[in-house]
């Protein structure tokens, strides 16, 4: 039938199903399926599913079972994290929460075959995101029964609601709900041309996921590859059926006629169904010559298909060229059927050229992932310009009312002193063994967490300065001081994104958050001054730190060292600029003397080396100095 009278059809059998619900499904069974359901009803009863378990011969279903094992152990990789949460800018928190759709329908073919496999291909993933409502369709023979291997594989499942429906009609069934079959959100599987048309014409009303058509496969083999191998893998897809595609790509002329005379040979071995259908899959695809190997994969890219077999000597040098399959099976020992049936990847796979945006089912296709946010009063503030700003500009009044319209005054969250209030100080957490506080300028915002205790694995993400070496240089202070740092830059509006200012501005904060750890140890008693020799390779550097609760640096180079302008991404100016910075938010006495090297990299790490030990050595306890610290004045 034409595409436009399959499309007519469809129309129809949607309509009648949406109109007269299970009345239609009855009829268009016993007119399309030739099936009269009225004795044995829509669905599948329990004894069924026990009778097919009993009719099924041992062999086979432990064969079923080593699949569903299989394809468990592969898609329960796929589980994502059930929640996560990160707060991206001071008081912005941001995430998301991933759970199963609600629903799905499950269309498990019949047509040319029996299909266990599809049932397992789609029915372990939905079960393993969780989806509480799984509803199975499937064509019934013409004595109403279902395939017996297709209910021992949902019985396996854990599935029972099962229904004896095939073609456009199952899927309108599942789209529209009736008085017997439960409406769902999404419905998955492969199907015939009109199981295919019906999806389409209903993706208006339901999710209708990855479109699966007729099957398809590339081969790719060079002349080392074994032609009866390859002649085997050919047939192997060209049987599923007259629509299917399978294409050798070989620059090999004799390989081609090799694989060539294997096909004729073994289609023989074939019953008369199958053999038909690979003779008339060969009369329209078969075998091309390419000039080298790289053409081949050009073509294989182009056409995108959903099996794509590598029979060549190297593949570790094709695979990079492949941008484009459904599935990539490696080497003479990995046959389509592999994947079709016991492996574990899934074997549905999109078709038709959609593997160039699609993939492989999955358990994502049963999940649906939603986004949360979270701001706090002072951070709705600092981000309200930018945010009424792009409102108006879109023409948005009311979302800019929207911002604007409440009360943003700061509160809850005070500066301890007039003087931090005037720098923009936000202390959101102070304890010995952990502070965290936030710096607001007319530039930026500074959002830094100075913390004691087990060591942070993801220490190196949790700093976004902006500037890489700024960035190591922290990790050195940290690593080297024994502490976890987290610290996030962010300049806002057209602020300044200069690195003098980021420098100065974090080695501020830093200070800052320093002198608050040290002023909570000081009941207790702390050393209060540390001074360490820092070393990397040929650089060697001193460091002396004290709180003396007033702010001084004293910065001197050895004259054998050669100062450079340059340090990667920064200035060495930007450098010193950290260094002040601390010492004015550190209320410390800060000498650093760079004694020998040459490498800048060195030089400076050598230095940062030494100031986290000596950052270290200030927190030692020292009950002699409880509290007060080395300092005339203290802090």
């Amino acid at each position: 039938m034409r595409y436009p009278d399959i499309q007519a059809t469809v129309e129809k059998i949607l309509q009648e199903v949406q109109v007269y619900g299970d009345e239609a499904l009855w009829r268009l069974e016993e007119e399309l399926d030739h099936v009269d359901l009225h004795s044995c009803g829509l669905k599948v009863t329990e004894a069924e599913f026990v009778a097919a378990e009993q009719h099924l011969p041992d062999h086979l279903k432990a064969a079923i079972d080593r699949s569903v094992a299989n394809i468990k152990h592969f898609h329960l990789k796929q589980l994502p994290q059930q929640a996560w949460s990160t707060e991206i800018l001071p008081g912005v928190h941001v995430g998301e929460i991933t759970r199963p759709i609600a629903s799905v329908g499950l269309y498990v073919p019949r047509g040319k075959g029996s299909f266990p496999s599809v049932m397992a291909m789609l029915g372990v993933p939905a079960v393993i995101a969780g989806v509480p409502q799984i509803i199975v369709a499937s064509p019934p023979d013409s004595q109403g029964t279902i395939d017996p291997a297709v209910l021992y594989v949902a019985k396996q499942l854990g599935i029972s609601h099962v229904f004896r429906l095939g073609g456009a009609q199952a899927i309108a069934a599942l789209a529209f709900g009736t008085a017997s079959v439960p409406k769902v959100a999404k419905v998955l599987g492969p199907g015939s041309a009109y199981v295919a048309v019906a999806k389409q014409q209903l993706a208006g009303v339901i999710d209708i996921g990855l479109q699966s058509g007729p099957s398809e496969a590339l081969i790719i083999a060079d002349n080392r590859a074994d032609p009866k191998w390859v002649a085997l893998d050919w047939m192997n897809e060209a049987e599923h059926g007259p629509d299917s595609t399978v294409f050798l790509l070989t620059p090999s002329v004799t390989l081609a006629e090799q694989v060539a005379g294997f096909v004729g040979e073994y289609c023989k071995q074939l019953p008369k169904p199958r053999r038909q259908f690979v003779e008339q899959v060969a009369e329209r695809a078969g075998i091309l010559i390419t000039p080298d190997l790289f053409t081949a994969l050009d073509f294989a890219n182009d056409f995108a298909t959903e099996h794509l077999v590598l029979h060549v000597a190297d593949p570790d040098t094709v695979l990079p060229h492949i941008r484009h399959a459904g599935e990539i099976l490696i080497g003479p020992f990995t046959p389509i059927a592999a994947g079709n049936f016991m492996v574990g990847p899934n074997a549905v796979l999109p078709t038709a050229g959609f593997a160039r945006s699609m993939s492989a089912l999955s358990v994502r296709d049963f999940l649906h992932v939603t986004s949360v946010l979270k701001l706090s009063k002072s951070a709705l503030s600092e981000l309200a310009p930018d945010i009424v700003t792009l409102a108006e500009y879109e023409g948005f009044p009311a979302h800019a009312l929207s911002v604007t319209g409440r009360d943003l005054t700061l509160s809850g969250v005070e500066p301890t002193t007039n003087s931090e209030q005037e720098l923009g100080i936000f202390w959101r957490e102070s304890a010995k063994d952990r502070v965290r506080v936030t710096r607001q300028t007319r530039e930026s915002v500074i959002d830094l967490q100075l913390s004691r205790g087990p060591r942070d694995e993801a220490l190196k993400e949790h700093l976004q300065t902006g500037i890489q070496f700024l960035n190591h240089m922290l990790e050195t202070i940290a690593w080297r001081g024994q502490f976890n740092l987290a610290v996030t830059y962010h300049a806002y509006g057209n602020g300044y994104h200069l690195m003098h200012v980021i420098a100065e501005d974090v080695g501020l904060t830093l200070g800052l958050a320093f002198q608050r750890m040290a002023q909570e140890h000081l009941v207790s008693g702390i050393e209060g001054s540390g001074f360490a020799v820092g070393i990397i390779d040929e650089a060697e550097s001193f460091v002396a730190l004290s709180l003396e609760g007033r702010p001084f640096l004293q910065c001197e180079y050895d004259p054998a060292v050669r100062q450079l302008e340059h340090v990667e991404d920064m200035l060495t100016t930007d450098l010193e600029n950290f260094l002040s910075g601390f010492a004015q938010g550190a209320l410390a006495t800060l000498h650093v003397l760079v004694r020998r090297g040459h490498d800048p990299h060195h030089l400076w790490e050598s230095v940062f080396r030494a100031l986290g030990e000596a950052m270290n050595a200030c927190l030692r306890p020292n009950a002699f100095r409880q509290g007060t610290t080395p300092g005339v004045k203290g802090i």
